[in-house]
């Protein structure tokens, strides 16, 4: 979706609850190229109430089994005024938004 988002001159950013070395690591691993916010405290995560419930995660890197809070993927337009424009939340951590469903979302609200 980057390129069309590009085209449409939308910015792209992930939340999320990494540690900044944690996201990094995730980004080379994975190849991810947009901005990411590293939110190991969850204060942005809070803020738009997507934190999961009951979502939990083992922590590789914490050798005393420590598990951290998950957030819900979410996926939030926000206009360049900060307004919320459309969200779109998936009850199971293992699923993203629907590229097709979210591209028609950004162009529906770039019409108004």
């Amino acid at each position: 979706m980057k390129p069309e988002f590009n085209k449409m001159g939308v910015k792209l950013a992930a939340v999320s609850p990494n540690t900044v070395e944690q996201a990094d690591r995730v980004r080379n691993e994975h190849g991810i190229s947009i901005y990411q916010i590293a939110d190991p405290e969850l204060k942005v995560i809070d803020l738009y109430g997507v934190r999961h419930p009951k979502g939990f995660a083992g922590d590789p890197n914490d050798d005393r089994g420590m598990r951290r809070p998950l957030a819900v993927p979410t996926t939030i337009l926000i206009d360049g005024a900060g307004t919320i424009r459309w969200i779109d939340q998936s009850g199971d951590y293992r699923v993203r938004s629907d590229a097709k469903r979210v591209l028609k979302a950004v162009r529906s609200a770039l019409k108004e």
